[in-house]
């Protein structure tokens, strides 16, 4: 048996309205250099000085060896790579999703960095081919139509206006030894 007044206060905590925020943030000195490095085509991290594990975007430290980086440890790395991960997304309708066909959110391990990126479309290949080891290489917008809108602090942002998706190389699949330690 329902109770109408229960009922009627239940409805009235539901919000049915759209309430968004922005958020406006000077990047950090690292992640500032990485983002005027990618709107000039390049890739940087910072190499460790005790461990030479390069961490793609710049952390600024290394959290295995508990030290600091800066510009002096900035290493340019490849925009090639190696798929370690993938995810194949059906969107479904929500209020802001563009996507309406399958699309690929992958991580790309680049030749020589030791930290992986993700959220990476990977487009020019049938999803049924894709496969951890899988050789792809970065698309670059040109420089004009560069955007580094999204990047952020808090969980980088990736690179969707500077970068628009990896495709595979057609190299050989690289060993398992390469990407092993960054499958999810």
């Amino acid at each position: 048996m329902s109770d109408t007044t229960t009922d009627t206060k239940k409805e009235n905590m539901v919000m049915e309205h759209l309430v968004s925020l922005t958020y406006r943030e000077r990047l950090t000195p690292n992640l500032n250099r990485f983002v005027d490095e990618l709107l000039e085509g390049r890739l940087v991290g910072h190499k460790c000085p005790v461990c030479g594990r390069v961490y793609v975007p710049p952390k600024g430290y290394c959290p295995l060896d508990v030290v600091a980086t800066g510009p002096e440890n900035e290493v340019e790395v490849s925009d090639t790579g190696t798929l370690t991960g993938f995810t194949i997304v059906t969107p479904v309708a929500y209020y802001g999703q563009k996507e309406t066909q399958p699309f690929v959110y992958a991580t790309v391990l680049l030749d020589g960095a030791d930290t992986p990126l993700g959220g990476q479309d990977i487009t020019g290949i049938a999803h049924d081919q894709l496969r951890a080891g899988l050789r792809v290489k970065a698309i670059w917008l040109p420089k004009k139509d560069r955007k580094v809108e999204g990047i952020s602090n808090r969980g980088f942002g990736g690179l969707g206006e500077v970068i628009t998706s990896f495709e595979a190389t057609g190299e050989p699949d690289a060993p398992r030894d390469v990407y092993k330690e960054h499958i999810f």
